[in-house]
């Protein structure tokens, strides 16, 4: 049985590919020409993956037909598709679970989203042993790569590097006031971030009232009118700017106004519009901090940095856990030989000593018990050694597992169906 990842995500497929797929989301996984498949699909907006365990043929034929039951031509897509055959399908979900495969790299997101998709799966009846040791191996490298690096420090979104930023003058946020200027899509991001950092006072406004209200609205926050901005300014710590008109909105004056109004308070500007809604000197007035947007795209770009280099240390993680991990559901692969050892032991040990107790049917009962025991204590230790071996070779080739098994005289059937590792032949020159 096989491990087969198939699948696509934002390195592989723009997004308009991805949001098709979007409707495979809560599909049942189908059953492949009669034969029941075992299967944990990953929907999140950058990945469509499912990890199969099963035949590769039936793997693919059930994707497929995944595909077409949502009414999606296979052919549409086949451009965008990867195949990850076992080794491969194993270290893939190691750094998918650690936030390697990311769009932004080291996310917390993924790794809730990893177990979500594994419980749905599980409650379908879709996880056996193997898919069950896999994904709850990729948990835990996913806690250990955020726990042993620094892949997920530091902040690399414009609006939670604003509030990070914020944090870093005024300290806790929950004594201040922020002032949001405009309602579009950045000033709701920011607000998101400003709502979770505790901040203590919210107020939103923009040319367009209605729209600072429905603003104020979904964040618990307070809508003015923008006629109030000179006001609002004076009042506020923080203040963000995201509106879309095409020259500044407050100029050096109000603000030196607003400065004027509240002595010995900073007061922190981010203006993350484009163009700008508030002119470069205005830097220059005392106890005002100003950010524009490439000020804090230079700080994530920064912290991206630093990611990336916390990327290479998680990797080598990856690396180390998917090799020493593919022994462990290699040694799946075996279970049908080491049960028919085991099961051939207990015969060849059951005949011999029912044959000894018919030749000796005076024994008392408590010596046939002790005979008993010792048989089998003897029979578990000289199978110990066989077995261990056997598990610490699961990779070994077909001939070599045939040759094991004729040394013991156990039937073909016993040995492994396909190697875990590679594809079949045909796999892999389409």
């Amino acid at each position: 049985m096989p491990l087969l990842l198939i699948g696509l995500n934002h390195r592989s497929a723009p997004v308009e590919v991805r949001e098709q797929l979007a409707r495979l989301c809560g599909a049942e996984i189908p059953d492949a020409d009669g034969t029941t498949l075992e299967a944990v699909p990953v929907f999140t907006c950058n990945r469509v993956e499912l990890y199969y365990d099963g035949a590769y043929e039936a793997a693919e034929e059930s994707f497929l037909k995944l595909l077409a039951d949502a009414g999606l031509p296979p052919g549409e897509f086949e451009p965008f598709l990867y195949r990850k055959p076992a080794l491969d399908a194993i270290r893939h979900l190691f750094c998918v679970a650690g936030g390697l495969d990311s769009m932004v790299v080291g996310e917390n997101q993924i790794l809730h989203q990893l177990k979500t998709s594994y419980q749905h799966s599980t409650e379908r009846g879709w996880v056996g042993k193997r898919l069950h040791a896999l994904f709850q191996k990729a948990f835990e490298i996913g806690k250990r790569i955020r726990a042993e690096t620094r892949i997920s420090e530091n902040t690399v979104s414009i609006a939670s590097t604003a509030v990070d930023l914020a944090r870093r003058i005024f300290g806790p946020l929950d004594g201040c006031e922020a002032l949001v200027v405009g309602a579009g899509e950045m000033a709701s991001l920011t607000l998101v971030h400003l709502k979770s950092s505790g901040i203590g006072r919210l107020v939103c406004t923009n040319r367009t009232f209605e729209k600072a209200v429905e603003l104020a609205g979904r964040f618990d926050a307070v809508a003015k009118p923008f006629e109030a901005l000179p006001e609002l300014l004076a009042a506020a710590d923080v203040v963000i700017t995201s509106t879309g008109a095409q020259r500044p909105i407050i100029g050096r004056a109000m603000l030196e106004t607003a400065i004027g109004k509240r002595p010995n308070r900073p007061m922190f500007v981010i203006d993350i519009a484009v163009p700008r809604d508030i002119p470069a000197d205005a830097g220059e007035i005392e106890n005002l901090f100003l950010y524009d947007i490439d000020d804090l795209q230079n700080v994530v770009d920064e912290h991206l940095g630093q990611r990336r280099q916390e990327a290479d240390r998680a990797c080598a993680i990856v690396e180390q856990e998917a090799a020493g991990f593919r022994l462990v559901l290699e040694s799946f692969t075996l279970v049908p030989l080491i049960r028919a050892l085991r099961e051939q032991a207990e015969t060849l040990r059951r005949t011999e000593f029912d044959r000894f107790l018919a030749q000796h049917g005076e024994l008392p009962k408590e010596l046939r018990d002790a005979f008993e025991q010792c048989t089998s204590a003897m029979m578990a230790k000289w199978l110990h050694q066989p077995i261990v071996e056997l598990k610490s070779r699961g990779a070994v080739d077909r001939e070599q597992l045939r040759m094991i098994a004729a040394v013991f005289g156990l039937p073909e059937e016993a040995l492994p169906q396909a190697p875990l590792y590679v594809l079949p032949k045909a796999k892999e020159s389409s």
